[in-house]
């Protein structure tokens, strides 16, 4: 994702012209892609009121897989061999941010925000009658951040951040950014490495 986000941004400047400036930001409104420390992807509401901005982050997504639900044996008869997956992931993040700096076409900005992710999915497996497992999580999230956002146009800019996340993980397991790879058990995550972040805002 973050990949794409750079890589859209880039092809995206070249289409937009205009002198840009260090930008005052009171009043200015953005919709756009973000990418936040904790993993958590989706689209970006921005609001700034004078140097302090005001960042909400929606983000999630819905899969299915359905393997073949059986196989004949030689004796003709059916055998249940396939499972089936269902998921549903849903991300949301308030962020505070703070323009700390200009320069010109930068904003130089630090912040923090709060996390949460749901997780919600099934598998159906083989058998008479079938295996049915069920995942039910909520995880909470915090992230302290420091980014910079430039300017290639009075309406457009990219933003990179470097952050450091720390997340709470309920007896479900992990639910920020789909899952994750920590495992079950209530636990605090606190402090991994620093995590980089990207993406870019369309300006009202």
């Amino acid at each position: 994702m973050r990949s794409f986000l750079i890589t859209l941004a880039t092809a995206t400047a070249l289409f937009l012209s205009g002198t840009a400036q260090a930008k005052d930001l009171n009043g200015r409104f953005a919709l756009g892609a973000l990418e936040n420390s904790l993993g958590q992807q989706g689209v970006s509401v921005k609001y700034w009121v004078g140097n302090l901005g005001f960042n909400l982050l929606f983000g999630g997504n819905r899969a299915s897989v359905k393997s073949p639900t059986g196989a004949v044996n030689a004796e003709g008869e059916e055998v249940a061999t396939g499972v089936d997956v269902s998921q549903t992931s849903i991300d949301s993040a308030m962020r505070i941010l703070f323009n700390a700096a200009r320069a010109k076409d930068v904003n130089m900005y630090v912040g923090g925000g709060i996390g949460v992710g749901s997780l919600s999915g099934s598998v159906l497996g083989p058998g008479a009658p079938p295996v049915i497992a069920k995942v039910d999580a909520t995880e909470v999230g915090f992230e302290l951040f420091v980014g910079a956002e430039y300017f290639l146009s009075n309406h457009f800019a990219v933003q990179a951040e470097v952050g450091v996340p720390m997340r709470f993980v309920s007896e479900d397991g992990p639910a920020i950014a789909g899952g994750g790879a920590l495992g079950e058990g209530s636990y605090m995550h606190f402090f991994r490495p620093a995590t980089w972040a990207a993406g870019f805002s369309f300006y009202f």
